[in-house]
């Protein structure tokens, strides 16, 4: 079973991916969290979790999420993020979570996938948003392999000052980079309530023909790329920076 949380589709596209090449099935974390649904899951087959990385870990949400959940039937889970180019200890942490679950954790693979990061990066040019998208068919087709196989699998990047970047540098992205009270729709939006429909932890709801923001973003701009008309920034920190949607990801 592939658990799978997205923002822009980069995971989506990797998960549905991997069920393609295991003949598996893909369950949106993205739809367990909205809707509160049921958090058990039951797979014969080993569990894969498809997430972005976050300031070198998996997104917090997610790390929380769980160990809140009932696995039943196969004890071996895996973990494929989607990340820009380094995952720092992300496969610590999950290596911890797996063992507080009774789980065993079989490894960590990242797969480099265009960036998203708009505050920060300006969104890649179509070539090589095509370029990236094709490299990570070759990473899935190995870790498909060797999840087939029960093999674990490793992580490929290396992360200079990783327990920084994934302790202290990690607490104050969620501390400060998740908050919303910058958040805001400009004159653009035309009330179509897209972004309240795709924010996964129903942080939007639209007031008076605009989206207001509730303060409990976890930062997957969901809404800032999928607006129809690019009518969310945050601040002056993401205008002319483009939006990015991954352009292979099924929904």
């Amino acid at each position: 079973m592939i658990l799978c949380f997205t923002g822009t589709g980069n995971s989506l596209h990797i998960a549905d991916g991997l069920a393609r090449r295991l003949n598996d099935e893909v369950v949106s974390l993205n739809n367990v969290i909205k809707n509160n649904q049921e958090r058990k899951f039951v797979s014969e087959k080993p569990f894969v979790v498809v997430a972005p990385i976050y300031a070198w870990r998996l997104p917090r949400i997610i790390e929380e999420l769980l160990p809140a959940c009932t696995f039943e039937g196969s004890k071996d889970i895996y973990f494929v993020p989607t990340m820009g180019s380094e995952t720092g200890k992300a496969d610590e942490y999950c290596a911890e979570i797996c063992r507080d679950m009774g789980m065993e954790f079989k490894g960590l693979c990242g797969v480099p996938m265009p960036d998203n990061y708009v505050v920060a990066y300006k969104v890649a040019d179509d070539e090589k948003i095509k370029t990236m998208l094709q490299d990570a068919k070759g990473r899935m087709d190995c870790i498909a392999q060797a999840i087939k196989s029960g093999i674990s699998i490793q992580k490929t990047d290396k992360t200079s000052f990783s327990g920084i970047k994934s302790g202290i540098i990690n607490k104050l992205f969620v501390k400060f980079a998740t908050s919303d009270k910058n958040y805001k729709a400009n004159d653009e939006c035309i009330s179509c309530g897209l972004c309240e429909m795709v924010c996964p932890v129903n942080n939007i709801q639209m007031e008076n023909g605009k989206p207001a923001f509730k303060g409990n973003c976890v930062a997957c701009y969901s809404c800032i790329h999928r607006c129809p008309k690019a009518a969310i920034n945050i601040g002056n920190k993401t205008q002319d920076k483009g939006r990015y949607i991954c352009p292979e990801s099924v929904e």
